[in-house]
Order: C-alpha cells, then sequence, then structure tokens
C-alpha cells in the first residue's frame, strides 16, 4: 500500500501509524510521552476499511427513531441536524429530510462512515422502518459517503437543544467512544458508548482488564474522545483483580477533593473575598455541587471568573488550583463477568459495601470472552464451554441480589432489547 498522507497529529504520524504496520518495536523509547500516557481520540485516524458491506440510508422510510446509531458498536452511524444553510452547503450526494420533534425547521440525515464501519449489520436487523439495507462498500465510496461523513463532521453538535435522557435524544449526544478494534457486531461497547453519550464530558473509568481494556484502551489506539470542548473520559486500567479497589480509590480521592474545594469556597463567601458575583456562583455550586447537569451550567463562567480573581486572594487562588474538580465527576468502574463473578469479587464486593458513590458496570457475556471463551461463574446451568464441556453444573452466580441485600446498592439489569429501560438505567443509578 502506498504511504499515507500525513494527519498533521505528531502522535498518529510518528507513534500510532508504525504500530498498525507492526514497527513498534522501531520506535525508540524517547518517542513516547512520559509517565506512560497516550492521548485519546487517535481511532479516528485509523481508517481501516474492513468492511465489506456497509449500510445505505433509505431516507423516505426513515422515522428518525435513531435506534441505528443506539445499538452501532463502533459510533460509525450517527444522526446529524443541519440548519438550512448549512444543508445547502453540503455535497450534492448529502441527502437529508425536515428534522421531526425538538428540530423542526431543521433538517436530518443519518451518515455512515464508510471506512470505519465493520459490516456487522446490527443496525439494519434493528431498524424497524426498512430505513437502511447492507451495500458494496464500493458503492457507498463511489457514491460520496466518505465526503459526505467528512462533512457532516463539520456541523456543529446539537444534542444541547434537545433532552438527551431519552433514546432519540441520546443519540444526538457526540458519542465519546468510537471505532474502537471490537470484534464486529461487538455486544459490549454499545453500552459503554451510550454512557459517554449520557455523562462522558465528566467521566472517570476504572477498567479492568478483559476484552473492555483490549478495545478500549490498545496502547496508542484510543477509542476514548473529547466533545469540542476537549472534555472527555479519563480511563485508567490497573489490573484484573483489583480494578473495583483501583476506582474506589479514584472516587475516595475526588470526594476528598471536593469537599476540601466546598470547605474553601465558603471560606471565601464567608470571608467576603471576591467579587459579588463570583461568591453568589460559589453559594449555588456548594449546593449544587452534587448534580452534574445543575453544575454544567454556569462551570464554565465559574471558572472564567475563578481565573480573572486567581491573583486577588490566595484562596481563591487555591479554588482556581482545583478547578478541575468543579463537575460533579461520575465514577465508573467497568469489566467483565469473570473479574465481577470470579477474579475480583472480592473487592467488588467491598466496594458495594462501602456506601460509596461509585458506579459499576459489569459487561455480562457469561464467560471468559477475551481468553477464549472459558466458564465463568456467570455462565448459565448446561452451557456448554471451555472447563465446562460437559455443560456447566452450577447456576448462573446472581451478583445482582447479593448487591441487592446491602439495601443501598441500585441495581438494575439491562439490555439494548429495551433500549428506554437502559438509558433510564444508567441515569437513575
Amino acid at each position: 500500500d502506498a504511504p499515507k498522507a500525513p494527519t498533521g497529529n505528531t502522535f498518529v504520524d510518528s507513534i500510532m501509524r508504525p504500530l498498525m504496520t507492526m514497527d513498534g518495536g522501531e520506535l525508540p523509547v524517547s518517542s513516547m510521552l512520559t509517565g506512560g500516557q497516550f492521548p485519546t481520540g487517535t481511532t479516528k485516524f485509523t481508517k481501516r476499511a474492513i468492511a465489506a458491506s456497509v449500510p445505505e440510508w433509505i431516507s423516505e422510510n426513515c422515522t428518525q427513531c435513531n435506534y441505528c446509531s443506539m445499538v452501532c458498536p463502533h459510533a460509525v452511524i450517527r444522526p446529524f441536524v443541519l440548519t438550512d444553510t448549512e444543508a445547502e452547503a453540503a455535497p450534492s450526494t448529502f441527502e437529508t429530510r425536515k428534522a421531526k420533534g425538538d428540530f423542526v425547521g431543521m433538517n436530518y440525515r443519518i451518515q455512515i462512515a464508510p471506512y470505519d464501519c465493520t459490516g456487522c449489520e446490527v443496525c439494519v436487523e434493528v431498524c424497524p422502518d426498512d430505513a437502511l439495507k447492507m451495500v458494496d462498500v464500493a458503492k457507498s465510496v463511489d457514491a460520496g459517503e466518505v465526503q459526505n461523513w467528512d462533512y457532516a463532521l463539520t456541523i456543529p453538535a446539537r444534542g444541547h437543544l434537545t433532552d438527551r435522557t431519552s433514546v432519540k435524544g441520546s443519540q444526538f449526544q457526540t458519542p465519546l467512544l468510537e471505532f474502537s478494534g471490537a470484534c464486529e457486531g461487538c455486544g459490549e461497547t454499545p453500552y459503554v458508548k451510550l454512557i459517554t453519550q449520557l455523562f462522558g464530558e465528566r467521566m472517570v473509568i476504572a477498567n479492568a482488564t478483559g476484552c473492555s481494556s483490549i478495545w478500549g484502551g490498545t496502547a496508542g489506539f484510543a477509542p476514548y474522545t473529547t466533545n469540542a470542548k476537549g472534555h472527555g473520559p479519563a480511563w485508567g486500567n490497573s489490573l484484573f483483580e483489583d480494578n473495583a479497589e483501583y476506582g474506589f480509590g479514584m472516587a475516595v480521592a475526588t470526594a476528598a477533593r471536593r469537599q476540601t474545594m466546598a470547605t474553601t469556597a465558603q471560606a471565601v463567601i464567608d470571608a467576603e473575598v471576591g467579587s459579588p458575583a463570583l461568591r453568589k456562583m460559589l453559594a449555588q455550586w456548594i449546593r449544587e455541587r452534587d448534580s452534574g447537569d445543575k453544575v454544567a451550567k454556569y462551570m464554565e463562567a465559574l471558572e472564567a471568573a475563578l481565573c480573572a480573581e486567581r491573583h486577588d486572594h490566595s484562596l481563591i487562588g487555591q479554588l482556581y488550583d482545583m478547578r478541575d474538580i468543579i463537575p460533579n465527576i461520575s465514577q465508573w468502574v467497568i469489566g467483565g463477568d469473570g473479574w465481577a463473578n470470579d477474579i475480583g469479587f472480592g473487592g467488588l464486593d467491598h466496594v458495594l459495601s462501602s456506601g460509596q458513590n461509585v458506579n459499576v458496570l459489569v459487561l455480562d457475556t457469561e464467560m471468559y470472552s477475551n481468553t477464549g471463551g472459558q466458564a465463568s461463574k456467570s455462565t448459565n446451568m448446561g452451557t456448554v464451554a471451555k472447563f465446562a464441556f460437559g455443560g456447566k453444573r452450577q447456576q448462573k452466580k446472581d451478583i445482582g441480589a447479593m448487591a441487592m441485600s446491602y439495601g443501598n446498592v441500585y441495581v438494575a439489569s439491562i439490555s439494548m432489547g429495551n433500549m428506554a429501560h437502559a438509558v433510564r438505567a444508567f441515569l437513575e443509578g
């Protein structure tokens, strides 16, 4: 293959692309970022083009339910809303139809990314209106869908104009998990992608080793990304057996830092230092600091005020230095059933019993998916799997019931088979 044109991204051009061509062993240590960190949002540069066929949108059949976007494992099919001016400036093949609901008066389009799609057909199967069909990828490319995708990405995100707490509304939010290396039709990524659409700009993730750490954190290929303001999930992976403790430590540290910030903010108010407008916002933040949506409305204004007045008093300077925890951090602990039921259960049980505000997502594939399909305690009775070739003899471990026994743990078992319930459970939890 001919060398790919430079992207202008130093990391992608000098590190990620050699990794893609199996030349990572030739990279000098000095080329790596210090601290074991990797930039986010690099998978959008991979353009693997591995699908033989990709979806094609049939606009006249579409009822704008956004189900296709909801279930897409790789965030390669998305709804876009355009103004008349933007629609007129689009490529000639960029067909739209009049938008419904909160976007009446605007234009709607479902757009596919042909070079990022894996061809799983999940979107086609879930569409209730026969508004998608699979076509040869060459036909899609010849029809201008690559250029259409590039144009769609220039359209400003308009998720703030609708309610993100519905199935349809959630899919107008920019997904902050995209183009991962997960398998074609992956059953895990749609749920994590949905979480990023609901909380992604203020998420911190502790991820257990397993499938989700492979598609979520392969060195150099980061599918977690940021929104237009540069906000997105912070992700870390420790070990298989201690992931719950790893995330628990993050949550405790964040809670302690935010309490210190609240105490300092109250000291600013009591001492009557800083402008009245700043003290008013600080008082509001103290009251509402545990509400992510409320704080988001004035977070930027508060940070700007702290920046402007940080030299006026040492207490305000201290608040400015703690500005990264102004938002209500949404702490997540994510892993598979092997981690949650088997190897990491002791730590998870300890965290669940602690009363600390931590969200846990168990991606229950009912076997050790990442290591070849061995039976776990989550495997159902009678299932044939590695280490259970005669059929598993024990019942599936009911980890949800165990969690509920504490009385203060919210538990939900969800599936994309009921999308509205999945959204509601994430929000209620």
